[in-house]
């Protein structure tokens, strides 16, 4: 029989990697391959671990589960997240999906990690650190000219679409890896109590030293490429990771050894403080080192983060997962509309589509309190991991978390997978040393209803999710149409894959694009009213505002201008706008004050666009005189 659970254990295990592998995919039959082809892999992989799981949980008799805290707080927040977005959008967005699709994973990772199953934990903490290993030997492939970029003005993006998630989940692998290998943590995939003890623990050693020697590869690997990538938000969670993991160690092996830290501090007080003073000045120079390295763009994140403070404010109770950019964007506009904005924020501020700060967006989108129940889930979750003694994904887990703080990992799809998988394993083996009477378990029914219900809501899901990927897959030959510039082939094609991506923010812009080009001003107007809701881009409004002065709409393409220009002070081509709608209508005044700022005002980046705009404007001057 526990040959048997051994073959399980490795099925489940495989079928784990395989939701991990969605990371690594790529797909170039569809529109923006490098993202969405991950989502319609992580839903296959979902639906193959759900028909799966069943058989497995029969044979390794799982059919309890110790009910733990987290468990009962990330269904809270799934639920109340969800019905938040039906409230503000009245359907279940991309966002909701992934995150019921998260939440199911999550369930089958506490499931099939049951007890700390030591094989299964170790192939999935392995899988973990080959993805890491794959990436880093991926990005110096592309740094060394010998593989694609998936972006035309960055060299290392690995599978990702730019360098910084590529970084940050290079970052997160670090402390697993960087802990196996110094830590020499053991792989115990061999069943101890068989009679061959001299050839299993032959094998045991030898599958030790491979582990030591891969993760000590992914460690060097990742030391090489992850500064090519300049992610200071990176650098700072593979050291808190690191740091985190180290002192775990360093505490459980003093304390079991007895150790007087009160005692200690006494004999070794002067050295303590001296290395302590040391360490505060070494840590400032370095923050104020990574602040100077990239000073405009450190600037501009703090600055969004200002008007994201300003928008939970306006917006306690949540905006709906997925309509971050229209709330944002309105808050902006206001900002600068009030006369609040300096020059230097002027200059810094731009259409962002993410807060840079995973936390902020977090309390943006779904309120206060759902925001207060997910922190509340990743201390109980941290609290799990430490006193289970798992270190590693605990490490992992804390590295995502700082790179959350700084950056946008839940807006790709590979993070959230990870945090729920980081956060299973954090909690595996809870409850283990206690008493049987004061475990608290998950009763059966619950457990065989969630294998029942997940395979059917997750079927039910298809129906949303294929027509989706098939519109994808369109979406890209559609896009050929509207280079070549036939715009109303193009705009019939759009019309068909609109119901299934309301939430692709360039499906949208480029659809009312089409639409404009095509003389359909009205319904262009539309498409831009929805895109609005889920993005801050000026260019927008300026389409907008195009549409409603070739209407004769005149006020309202007035209004649509300024609103970009409130939105994004520093761009140009709104005053451009402007100043031809005011030229139509007879408003020299108003044209002259707009020329003169297109004229007069330093663009934020010089380009052969501002140059034209300028001569054109020129020339309407001097025919005005």
């Amino acid at each position: 029989m526990n040959r048997t659970y051994q073959i399980a254990d490795i099925l489940l295990g495989f079928l784990i990697m395989t939701v991990l592998s969605t990371v690594f995919i790529v797909n170039r039959d569809l529109a923006y391959g490098t993202v969405s082809g991950k989502y319609f892999r992580f839903y296959v992989s979902m639906a193959l671990l759900s028909v799966i799981a069943v058989p497995a949980v029969i044979v390794k008799r799982r059919e309890s589960l110790n009910l733990q805290l987290p468990d009962l707080l990330i269904l809270l927040f799934c639920l109340v997240a969800v019905l938040i977005t039906l409230n503000h959008t009245g359907r279940l967005t991309n966002k909701c999906l992934l995150l019921i699709f998260a939440t199911a994973f999550y369930f089958y990772l506490r499931i099939f990690l049951a007890g700390k199953s030591k094989l299964i934990y170790s192939l999935c903490c392995l899988a973990f650190i080959i993805t890491g290993l794959v990436e880093a030997v991926w990005g110096l492939m592309q740094l060394y000219g010998f593989s694609y970029s998936q972006h035309g003005l960055f060299k290392t993006t690995g599978s990702f679409f730019n360098p910084g998630p590529y970084s940050g989940w290079l970052a997160m692998v670090f402390p697993m890896s960087l802990g196996y290998a110094v830590c020499n943590y053991k792989l115990q995939a061999i069943n101890r109590k068989s009679p061959a003890i001299f050839v299993q623990q032959f094998t045991a050693n030898h599958l030790r030293l491979a582990t030591v020697i891969l993760c000590s590869l992914t460690v060097l690997s990742i030391i090489i490429i992850l500064p090519a990538a300049m992610s200071r938000a990176s650098w700072l969670a593979a050291l808190g990771g690191s740091a985190f993991i180290g002192l775990m160690y360093f505490v459980s092996i003093y304390w079991k050894k007895d150790f007087m830290f009160y005692g200690h501090f006494q004999k070794y007080r002067k050295k303590i403080i001296v290395l302590s003073v040391a360490a505060v000045i070494l840590l400032t120079v370095s923050m104020a080192g990574l602040f100077l390295l990239k000073k405009d763009s450190a600037s501009g994140r703090a600055f969004i983060w200002k008007i994201a403070i300003q928008t939970v404010k306006e917006n306690p109770w949540g905006v709906g997962l997925g309509n971050f950019g229209g709330s944002y964007g309105d808050a902006q506009a206001a900002y600068f509309a009030s006369g609040a904005g300096t020059e230097k924020e002027e200059y810094v501020a731009g259409g962002v589509e993410y807060a840079f700060n995973e936390y902020l967006q977090i309390c943006i989108e779904t309120g206060i309190i759902p925001f207060s129940i997910f922190i509340a889930f990743v201390v109980c979750v941290l609290i799990l991991g430490i006193r289970n003694k798992n270190y590693l994904p605990a490490g992992s887990l804390i590295s995502l978390l700082i790179f959350a703080a700084m950056s946008y990992p839940f807006n790709v799809l590979p993070f959230v997978i990870a945090f729920v998988f980081l956060s299973a394993l954090c909690m595996a083996g809870s409850n283990d040393n206690e008493k049987p009477e004061r475990k608290r378990f998950y009763p059966k029914f619950a457990v065989w209803l969630f294998l029942i219900m997940a395979p059917v809501a997750i079927a039910l899901c298809g129906y949303k999710i294929y027509p989706a990927y098939k519109a994808h897959k369109q979406w890209r030959t559609t896009q050929t149409l509207y280079g070549m510039g036939l715009h109303r082939e193009a705009a019939e094609e759009y019309s068909r894959q609109y119901p299934y991506l309301q939430d692709e923010i360039r499906f949208l812009f480029n659809y009312a694009q089409v639409l404009s080009k095509s003389e359909q001003y009205g319904k262009s107007n539309e498409i831009l009213r929805q895109a609005i809701k889920i993005s801050c881009d000026p260019m927008l409004y300026n389409v907008m505002g195009r549409n409603c002065q070739a209407l004769k709409q005149y006020e309202q393409a007035e209004q649509s201008f300024k609103k970009a220009i409130n939105l994004v002070p520093n761009r140009l081509y709104p005053h451009y706008l402007l100043a031809k709608l005011y030229h139509e209508t007879g408003q020299k005044d108003k044209m002259e004050s707009e020329i003169n700022i297109v004229l007069t005002k330093p663009p934020k980046v010089e380009s052969m666009a501002v140059k034209e705009m300028r001569e054109e404007l020129l020339k309407l001057t001097i025919n005005n005189e």
